[in-house]
């Protein structure tokens, strides 16, 4: 049952009886405590709830579910994975091609990882030699860095993926969002991840990536292009350091067999080593290992 724009479980709110509160969707966004902006963009957009945003959580919506300590969720981001639930309840598919690597598909020796290059190719969907790749190194900023991105566009050659068939782009200048439709996948490689993010949001590419996410065009990410996913790159609560919220989990990348998980995050907390990937499906997702 929908009762509430944002996710939020009305039904079950201790103000419900003893402020006479009707909730969001009989008041049209006027509950007890006066107009609530998320539910009256929600309404302005002529959505039934937050889900059927492409860009969810908006900047609002991200403030209210993750970063609110006082009427905040707890877990953090419930509201918007019970947003993301109702769409797909309702018959649509969305976030079904999202696949988080730690060090993209080919080991240092050049070899390529069987099972997450398989991924990688059920994903697109398509013939190899026929898919378009927007392929993003803006992270890399050092010498090294800069290596490895050439290093990740050679593994999607050694894939299959024609030269004609990748546009590297570095968030230089503004893409519509259907311009970066016309491509299968969106490719981050690793880097900087706060420069990386901080040019995403100036580009204006934070929502159009969102976007394409939600309408199911493949995102794949290598080490900061994956931490970027998350719902806040430095595990914290700056608004700054706000990610794309792609996955309910937060990661850490370049793990080893010694890394420990960090039990005091809100969310599950995922070490990835250079041998797996994270699939995200949905709000669930399952690691895979070469």
């Amino acid at each position: 049952m929908i009762d509430s724009r944002c996710g939020l479980h009305c039904n079950g709110c201790q103000w419900k009886e003893s402020h006479g509160c009707g909730g969001c969707i009989e008041t049209m966004g006027n509950p007890f405590h006066g107009e609530c902006h998320i539910a009256q963009c929600c309404q302005g957009k002529g959505h039934t709830h937050c889900g059927e945003c492409e860009i969810i959580p908006c900047s609002n919506l991200y403030r209210y579910s993750y970063l609110d300590k006082e009427h905040g969720d707890n877990p953090e981001g419930e509201r918007v994975k019970v947003c993301r639930s109702r769409v797909m309840e309702e018959g649509k598919k969305i976030y079904q091609k999202i696949l988080l690597t730690s060090a993209g598909f080919e080991d240092m020796q050049g070899e390529l990882k069987p099972n997450i290059t398989d991924c990688f190719l059920r994903l697109l969907e398509k013939a190899v030699e026929e898919a378009k790749v927007l392929f993003i190194p803006a992270a890399a900023i050092e010498e090294e860095e800069l290596k490895m991105a050439e290093w990740c566009y050679r593994e999607l050659l050694h894939i299959g993926i024609l030269p004609e068939n990748i546009q590297t782009y570095n968030l230089e200048y503004k893409i519509t969002t259907e311009a970066a439709m016309s491509y299968d996948a969106v490719y981050f490689t690793g880097g900087n991840t706060r420069h990386l993010l901080e040019v995403i949001k100036s580009s204006g590419f934070f929502s159009t990536v969102k976007k394409l996410a939600y309408r199911n065009k493949l995102f794949v990410g290598v080490s900061a292009g994956s931490l970027i996913a998350t719902p806040n790159i430095a595990h914290s609560k700056e608004e700054e350091t706000e990610g794309l919220c792609l996955i309910q989990a937060y990661l850490s990348v370049h793990c080893t067999d010694d890394s420990s998980q960090r039990k005091d995050l809100p969310l599950p907390h995922i070490c990835l080593q250079d041998n797996q990937a994270v699939l995200v499906t949905g709000n669930e997702y399952q690691i895979i290992e070469d």
